[in-house]
């Protein structure tokens, strides 16, 4: 903690108005305090040992046990008074009018960073438990799903910089982070969420490009895998650079394309749910189940169509977040479970479950659809593989090729492929 969060003034200063006004966030920090045998002095933001004290000018501010709590290891700082979660929230948009949003956000030409600020990851931390909580709080109510699920795209989108100095390295990245910070700080004061997705369709053009946006022309006339590729190079892929660069690149926008997708993937209905209660209880994970699958995304790996990335999780949980990482990792972890149960809201079920397709050019001019689902259901997906996978694997045995089978559906292509050539050989 004095590393990343007691390092400078400004994040001295940080800790210190977060710990004052969140509950969570200050017990946290108390009982890291009180494992590692530290007190924190609320004036000066200064760790000491407990037999020690902090001098000032005018006193001296001791360490002592008052309540026998972990409070008593943060000296100077109120503990703040616990926030009451509304358990049945108002809806005066109505449900369809919620739903109509959020397809309408995830519309929006808008990217959200790679990686967050170290400066703000330990706000986005004490945000997304939040709204995390709400959810937890209320499965039954789609206007918590919803904030969940807007969040990314409301608080971590990419600023375009609209002006030669603003596109300068340092003055871009602190543009980022202070509209980011502003973002997440607006967010937290409870009312700051209709503002934010008003900001994101005032920020949009009616011809779907960006406010402000100021793009040098070697940048529009750079050919598309080359800019992937650097992309790649920046993330440590460097193997998937050099495809990208042999790659035909992605087919051009028209009808011809999107009958394409729909042969591909025909619209078709989506399936029912069982009518009768299933026997077996349903899954359940912990919370290092869940830590361990967040860690198992590869760098770089792409967002859905909510924005969240596996970095920002990662992000959260990890370095200048670590202080609030248990309270964090424990509403993931209560959010997944609900998901598990089956307790998401069905009318969010295209938002969560679906993926959108980008249409690849294979060599031959045909298409190749790449599906990118939304993190959250692919940490679900995750955490179910890691409970039931083995035991799957198990059950269904040697008859297929699918679960549990490393590269089984390739050695399967190799094998009908191989059988054909052979077969048309023999055919005079």
């Amino acid at each position: 903690m004095q590393s990343t969060h007691l390092k400078t003034e400004c994040r001295r200063l940080s800790l210190k108005g977060a710990i004052s006004k969140d509950l969570d966030l200050f017990l946290d920090v108390a009982e890291v305090l009180r494992a590692g045998g530290k007190w924190l002095c609320g004036k000066c933001m200064v760790m000491h040992a407990l037999s020690r004290g902090c001098k000032h000018d005018n006193e001296v501010v001791l360490f002592a046990i008052n309540s026998g709590d972990v409070e008593d290891f943060i000296v100077g700082i109120r503990k703040p008074c616990q926030v009451v979660v509304d358990t049945n929230p108002r809806h005066p948009a109505g449900l369809g009018g919620k739903v109509n949003l959020l397809e309408h956000v995830f519309s929006l030409p808008i990217q959200t960073v790679k990686s967050i600020p170290p400066s703000c990851r330990l706000l986005f931390a004490q945000v997304l438990t939040g709204a995390l909580r709400k959810v937890v709080a209320s499965p039954g109510s789609v206007d918590n799903w919803v904030q969940l699920l807007l969040l990314p795209r409301c608080t971590l989108r990419v600023v375009r910089p609209s002006s030669r100095q603003e596109r300068r390295s340092g003055n871009r990245k602190s543009l980022q982070c202070s509209n980011i910070l502003r973002a997440l700080t607006v967010w937290k004061d409870g009312s700051g969420f209709d503002d934010l997705v008003s900001s994101l369709f005032d920020s949009v053009e009616e011809t779907g490009g960006l406010k402000g946006e100021c793009r040098r022309e070697e940048d529009k006339e750079m050919d598309p895998n080359i800019k992937q590729c650097l992309r790649k190079v920046r993330d440590g892929h460097f193997t998937a650079a050099v495809k990208v660069l042999c790659s035909s690149g992605v087919a051009p926008l028209g009808d011809s394309t999107l009958k394409a997708l729909i042969d591909k993937h025909p619209v078709v209905p989506p399936p029912s749910s069982p009518s009768n209660p299933l026997a077996q209880p349903t899954l359940v994970v912990d919370g290092e189940c869940v830590l361990k699958c967040i860690r198992s995304f590869p760098k770089g790996t792409s967002c859905g169509r909510d924005g969240l990335r596996a970095q920002h999780l990662l992000d959260a949980v990890g370095g200048e977040g670590s202080i609030t990482s248990s309270g964090l990792l424990a509403s993931i972890t209560e959010v997944v479970n609900l998901w598990l149960g089956g307790s998401c809201p069905k009318v969010l079920a295209k938002f969560v479950a679906s993926a959108p397709l980008t249409p690849l050019l294979k060599p031959d001019k045909g298409i190749r659809p790449i599906a990118v689902g939304g993190i959250w259901r692919r940490l679900v997906s995750k955490v179910v593989m890691k409970k039931v996978g083995k035991e799957m694997t198990q059950y269904l045995g040697d008859h297929q090729f699918g679960v549990g089978v490393p590269n089984g559906a390739e050695a399967v292509q190799t094998v009908q492929t191989g059988f054909s050539t052979r077969f048309m050989r023999m055919v005079p």
